[in-house]
């Protein structure tokens, strides 16, 4: 009451229409009940859209409306949890968008109030690739994934039961438009940059396709446009391996870390994140605690205590369905003809799960559809986990490419 109180006796007709003085204090009121909460941004004339941050310094945007899947279905509200480094300039153009791989989160880097490491720590701060001096670095969990953003673990509001199997089938291009959204609500016209690696750059790539005047640069690192046939039959495996357990129950289980299946799909996958040649290297000879055997498990069980099942399920599922081409319907020298951004694509040799031929189509496509594009062949005795591992030689490529030569006037 006080608020409104204040509001009324701060506003007066000021000769204008009803309507337009009515409009004025709606607005007026709302800037003045905002101010007392901890809400970041509210576009103007709408309650739709909140942002707060929660206690571990990560943001939550929250939008009040009705988001539709590509697939089929809808949730209300959109939640997106997010993390952010740097400072976004007066003019909102200096914002990089990075998008996190499968099985990663928005924690990119440590914060003050976040102090355990984040998934790329070594490439954010002042004077490294992901220049917080410089940028305004965005990290969005993926809508689908379970850290914090809409997802099988989110509560449905029409039943007060988490969503679990009922949460709606996911693909990339959902994810990307629902970042697009939170984005808008920023007042964010163009980004500087989106970059990903693994998944994450199918959803940078996919941004491209879906607004290709909204970025000045793209940085895709050992991704694809498409599913191919090989990947397709890895994660094929996987998701058999988990709904043959019984305790997966057609999705309504206990506990994802109580899932035998879960566990051995993700013992499947471990070893494409790594070259073969370097597990055998790493692994011979060896025997009890550091065997090849003892690896697996333990990083597989890690990895289901704290990832949610169905979540898994519906994001491999997002990377098998992904294809710009819509199954060969449309040429991807043609989707990516409207392409604005220079682009930077970076290989990895050795890595056995998006193989070097398909970074090499997708250059193709990128050069037939005469975008400016640039391509890195990384060695590496690592495999996929190279971008992870070797941070230094990605952070050159990075910054480098975003360097003062390549900024665009």
């Amino acid at each position: 009451m006080n608020v409104l109180m204040g509001v009324l006796s701060s506003l007066h007709l000021q000769g204008e229409p009803v309507a337009a003085y009515a409009d004025r204090l709606i607005e007026t009121f709302f800037n003045a009940v905002f101010a007392t909460q901890r809400v970041f941004h509210r576009p103007a004339k709408t309650m739709n859209n909140q942002i707060r941050e929660l206690e571990n310094g990560s943001l939550e945007f929250t939008a009040y409306e009705s988001f539709h899947f590509k697939a089929g279905g809808s949730i209300n509200p959109l939640v997106l949890v997010y993390e952010t480094y740097g400072q976004l300039n007066s003019e909102k153009d200096n914002a990089i968008i990075v998008h996190h791989a499968l099985s990663t989160s928005s924690h990119l880097a440590a914060t003050e109030k976040k102090p355990e490491k984040g998934w790329w720590d070594d490439m954010v701060g002042p004077g490294r690739a992901l220049d917080t001096n410089k940028y305004f670095i965005l990290c969005i969990n993926n809508l689908g994934s379970c850290y914090g953003s809409s997802g099988p673990v989110s509560s449905n509001p029409n039943t007060s039961k988490i969503y679990g199997a009922d949460f709606p089938a996911v693909t990339i291009t959902d994810m990307v438009r629902s970042q697009k959204i939170l984005i808008d609500a920023l007042g964010i016209n163009k980004l500087h940059a989106v970059l990903g690696s693994s998944m994450g750059a199918m959803l940078s790539i996919a941004w491209l396709a879906l607004y290709p005047d909204h970025a000045q640069y793209l940085i895709s690192i050992s991704s694809c446009a498409k599913g191919y046939p090989a990947n397709h039959a890895n994660r094929l495996i996987q998701k058999e391996i988990i709904q043959q357990d019984p305790d997966w129950n057609h999705g309504r289980y206990s506990a994802s870390g109580r899932l035998k299946g879960f566990k051995t799909a993700r013992k499947h996958g471990l070893l494409t994140y790594r070259n073969w040649a370097d597990m055998d290297d790493r692994f011979i000879d060896r025997q009890g605690a550091d065997s090849i055997d003892n690896y697996l498990d333990y990083n597989a069980q890690k990895f289901i205590d704290r990832f949610d099942c169905n979540s898994y399920l519906r994001l491999i599922d997002s990377m098998d369905t992904f294809d710009l081409s819509d199954g060969g319907s449309r040429r991807l020298e043609d989707v990516f003809k409207p392409i604005q951004a220079k682009v930077l694509l970076v290989s990895v040799d050795s890595d056995i799960l998006f193989t070097p031929p398909q970074q090499q189509d997708l250059y193709q496509a990128l050069l037939e559809a005469d975008v400016e594009v640039t391509y890195i062949g990384h060695h590496s005795s690592y495999g996929h986990d190279a971008f992870l591992v070797e941070t230094d030689a990605f952070g050159g490529y990075i910054k480098n490419f975003m360097g003062p030569a390549n900024t665009k006037k």
